[in-house]
């Protein structure tokens, strides 16, 4: 009787812990689409499908592909690629970078094209190069942003960008 029970709890916390995992990444495809609006590739990034990028977690790209199914930006089809290893990185207009990889944010642009905007997960992503770093304050996801990091791989921005983060470097 203790072990069934024992069980029951286990199994409820796990599938309340996946539920947040799911309310998590059904959060950040949102904002990483939005984003999609508030910035302005070079006229050179301009032709061909629009890439983002998800390296590192499988249900943000499985997200992704359900909020950008159909949609454009601007003229440019949106792509959803997942990269499971460093190696497997292509060229992207956008990358996600989870947690567990932000260290190799400041490598990342070798691989994803200059004027990739980066949006990284942990807790240094915007110290490592990453133009916006996802925050938790409250249960709530925000964002930090950096504009130097924008500025620098070329990237123009709504104002609001700046306006609505929570933090600014």
């Amino acid at each position: 009787m203790k072990r069934t029970i024992l069980l029951f709890f286990l199994f409820a916390l796990l599938g309340k812990f996946s539920y947040g995992q799911n309310t998590m990444s059904k959060a950040q495809a949102n904002f990483i689409y939005n984003f999609t609006k508030f910035f302005d590739w070079p006229q050179s990034e301009k032709t061909g499908d629009f890439v983002i990028g998800v390296y590192g977690s499988r249900d943000l790209a499985n997200e992704l592909e359900k909020v950008t199914n159909g949609k454009k930006n601007v003229t440019q089809d949106i792509v959803v690629k997942n990269f499971s290893s460093f190696n497997q990185i292509t060229k992207c207009h956008v990358l996600f970078v989870d947690n567990v990889n932000t260290s190799k944010i400041s490598t990342i642009h070798s691989k994803s094209g200059v004027h990739t905007l980066i949006i990284g997960d942990g807790s240094a992503a915007i110290q490592n190069g990453a133009i916006i770093q996802f925050i938790v304050e409250s249960n709530r996801l925000k964002y930090a942003f950096s504009k130097e990091n924008a500025l620098k791989h070329g990237l123009k921005f709504h104002s609001k960008v700046s306006e609505m983060a929570s933090k600014n470097y």
